[in-house]
């Protein structure tokens, strides 16, 4: 997967959008960052009963739509970013807040995404889905 690398600007702009798409409780408003033949990875999928691989546009934002189903006052901030060198590609360190059945809650996660004219082409998520959250 190759095309023109981003600027940290560019990365800013998106995650700017999934701090609204979460918010909102609608990961529709991020639609358009992603190719309609992106690759969706998580460890949370089997929590879920999905493949761990996600292919198209419709099945990863149903399937993250499904994993923020139930949560309340999400705050999605950008706790460390960075450009894949050689690649147009970025990582993002995401601290993600959200209130689920009375507790406030935190999920750290680091998010390596790729690129391809521009879109999202491929987004994986890295961390321990059977860890605890952090209470806050």
């Amino acid at each position: 997967m190759s095309s023109v690398a981003i600027s940290l600007d560019e990365v800013d702009a998106q995650e700017e959008v999934f701090a609204r798409a979460f918010a909102s409780g609608d990961i529709s408003v991020a639609r358009r960052l992603y190719r309609p033949d992106v690759v969706y990875v998580s460890p949370t999928t089997r929590l879920f009963g999905w493949p761990a691989r996600i292919v198209g546009l419709e099945q990863a934002l149903e399937f993250i739509q499904l994993t923020i189903t139930g949560l309340t006052d999400v705050a999605y901030a950008v706790d460390e970013r960075a450009l894949m060198a050689g690649e147009a590609g970025a990582f993002v360190r995401v601290h993600f807040d959200f209130s689920m059945q009375g507790a406030r809650l935190r999920s750290t996660y680091v998010v390596a995404y790729r690129y391809l004219d521009g879109s999202i082409a491929r987004q994986e998520l890295y961390y321990d889905p059977s860890g605890r959250f952090e209470r806050l």
